[in-house]
């Protein structure tokens, strides 16, 4: 059994605690989140417009077993084996992929004057920049199956109506791709993260 650090002061970047190296990082976020890594390395989000760091050291202190339990079966996991890296004729055919799915879903769903881009991105699958009405795809869609980039491509357009995940986005994916929440479990089964 792990004794029950008391934390009492963290600071913004890197800090180590009873040994740990502990990230705090300040964004705007919903709440306050704990993420163990893959090299061990705590990361501690505190949201920067409503709690202080010193709610986010109290936070991670009556957490502190669970990190280190966390930790411990990360740490003893064999290494993720690095990404496939993808080439040239690959990210052409997630171009012509993206150019056809975007425009028959942006026609679909009557929202014209869409753009988009790709770009390599670590946490994402897509962002959609409403205001521009630009969206971006991550590279990482290249080895995916075409019915996975078609729910990334849904998701970003929905945002385009729903800015956020709640409700009405939630009711929109539902009335647009009614086996969404399945795709979405496929897509991050071994993956980035959630698009936004």
């Amino acid at each position: 059994m792990h004794e029950t650090a008391a934390i009492k002061t963290v600071r913004s970047g890197a800090n180590v605690i009873n040994g740990v190296p502990v990230t705090v990082v300040r964004r705007k976020a919903r709440r306050i989140n704990i993420r163990i890594l893959e090299d061990g390395t705590v990361r501690l989000t505190v949201p920067f417009w409503w709690a202080t760091l010193a709610q986010g050291a109290a936070f991670l202190s009556a957490q502190w077993d669970w990190v280190l339990k966390m930790r411990e079966r990360v740490l003893s996991r064999p290494p993720t084996p690095p990404p496939h890296e993808i080439n040239a004729e690959e990210l052409q055919r997630l171009g012509r992929t993206l150019n056809e799915l975007t425009a028959f879903w942006a026609t679909r769903l009557n929202e014209p004057n869409v753009t988009w881009k790709l770009r390599r991105m670590k946490t994402r699958w897509g962002v959609c920049d409403f205001i521009k009405r630009r969206i971006t795809y991550a590279v990482m869609l290249a080895d995916k199956p075409r019915e996975l980039v078609e729910y990334v491509v849904v998701h970003e357009l929905t945002h385009l109506k729903a800015h956020g995940h709640g409700t009405h986005f939630k009711s929109l994916m539902d009335e647009r791709l009614p086996n969404w929440r399945a795709l979405r479990r496929q897509l991050n089964s071994n993956a980035i993260a959630a698009p936004s």
